[in-house]
């Protein structure tokens, strides 16, 4: 199971708060964490953490934090060789706030993220080769994504995409898609169509007429849902305490890599994404919060 993971890597600066601050106020009281996140890199540790052989391309600042994530991205076993190294930009940094209900809002400094430019693609062109699968994000440069994409296409390679941020998606690029991994607000927006709670249907079809071949759309404590050409897929979530739902998204999309690199995605991959994701949000943190291979499996084993 190849994995390249292509996206961003940030260091994160987290306070745990009683309720997110409305405009204007301050909430006294917080708890600090300092973490690693970045989209990304929260897939790349997953994918890791859950049985793949990941390679992970980004872009570290000149600052003490790029050693330091290559050091921990060492540590989980993840092949650093294709990190590039920006001396004019600091390593990105998220600011976020997690309320004692999970909840959290996030402000994101690309920083040295946003240097991961097309022609970058020179640079780890041959490990796309060898890969079985290549994940990407939008915390990166869109123009990145769509030529990385389209090489990837070319050689013959699986792609997912998790468009999040959420962002439009050119009909070039949407059709090297295998796997477009959206919630319900990133499917409304790049479709188009208004979600209004019972219109997945409309809007999966409409994403699947764009080019994209699996249409994946995550729902929080709702669950799953998968559309393509073959079939529809809906799963319930896991009923857990949620504790902090920071990196649930990025946990589901590293699973979901490791389940489909070599095989059609089905319910059993998208059960076990759906599995590791509750897993992650009863975890306070990012890459913190994401559960091995075998914290997964026994979590199956005992809802089976």
């Amino acid at each position: 199971m190849k994995i390249v993971v292509v996206g961003s890597s940030n260091i994160d600066m987290v306070a745990q708060v009683n309720h997110i601050p409305a405009p204007g106020e301050t909430v006294g009281n917080a708890n600090f964490i300092q973490s690693f996140g970045g989209k990304g890199a929260n897939q790349a540790v997953a994918a890791a953490r859950l049985g793949g052989s990941v390679t992970f391309v980004t872009a570290l600042g000149n600052d003490m934090y790029a050693d330091i994530l290559k050091k921990h991205f060492t540590k989980e076993g993840i092949n650093t060789n294709y990190i590039i190294d920006d001396s004019h930009h600091p390593t990105g940094t998220a600011l976020i706030y997690v309320a004692n209900s999970g909840e959290n809002c996030i402000a994101v400094a690309p920083g040295a993220n946003y240097s991961l430019l097309p022609e970058s693609i020179t640079q780890f062109s041959e490990i796309i080769e060898e890969a079985d699968i290549v994940v990407m994000q939008a915390e990166i440069p869109y123009e990145t994504i769509k030529k990385t994409a389209l090489f990837a296409k070319q050689k013959g390679k699986k792609v997912l995409f998790n468009p999040a941020p959420a962002c439009l998606i050119d009909e070039e690029l949407i059709t090297a898609i295998d796997i477009l991994v959206v919630n319900e607000l990133e499917a409304s927006f790049i479709s188009g169509i208004e979600y209004t709670g019972n219109n997945l249907d409309d809007i999966a079809q409409t994403l699947l007429r764009s080019g994209a071949r699996n249409i994946v759309i995550t729902l929080g404590s709702q669950g799953v849902y998968m559309m393509n050409e073959r079939e529809t897929i809906q799963l319930p979530s896991f009923k857990m305490k949620a504790i902090d739902t920071v990196a649930a998204g990025d946990t589901f999309c590293g699973a979901l890599a490791v389940a489909c690199s070599q095989k059609e995605i089905n319910r059993k991959a998208l059960g076990f994404a759906n599995a590791a994701a509750a897993i992650a949000v009863t975890r306070l943190g990012a890459q913190s919060s994401i559960p091995t291979l075998v914290e997964v499996n026994a979590f199956i084993q005992t809802i089976k």
